[in-house]
């Protein structure tokens, strides 16, 4: 990973993170402690603000794909069991890293709704 944000929400394979030069990937507190390269990156917990990103893109995931995973993890009591993984040597700001996710939630207007019922054909033939 040399960029962006990554939310793992299942289970991670052994030497994850090795290689990681960019980016931020988040995974659950459970899965982290034995399988990361601690050679390439390191664990950091949530700020409140990091939290509140990643429960509006965990939001948007439950909205589009109605991962059963991502809505328990919303519903649970107090803050989310996740942390963040970080190269060792991080350029730059979490702020700075996110910016880009967050913006696309600014534009949400271009991205198309879930659909709750099917579109009749009637609609593609008016």
């Amino acid at each position: 990973m040399t960029g962006g944000v990554a939310i793992i929400l299942g289970p991670l394979g052994l030497n994850f993170g090795s290689g990681m030069t960019g980016g931020l990937a988040y995974v659950l507190r459970a899965e982290a402690e034995d399988v990361l390269n601690r050679d390439f990156v390191k664990l950091a917990e949530l700020d409140l603000e990091e939290e509140n990103w990643l429960r509006r893109t965990l939001e948007e995931h439950v909205h589009f794909t109605a991962s059963p995973r991502a809505a328990r993890l919303l519903s649970r009591r107090g803050g989310l069991p996740l942390v963040r993984v970080q190269p060792i040597h991080f350029q730059g700001t979490v702020e700075a890293t996110w910016s880009p996710v967050l913006a696309q939630f600014k534009c949400r207007h271009t991205i198309l709704p879930a659909v709750a019922a099917p579109i009749s054909q009637a609609a593609f033939h008016a």
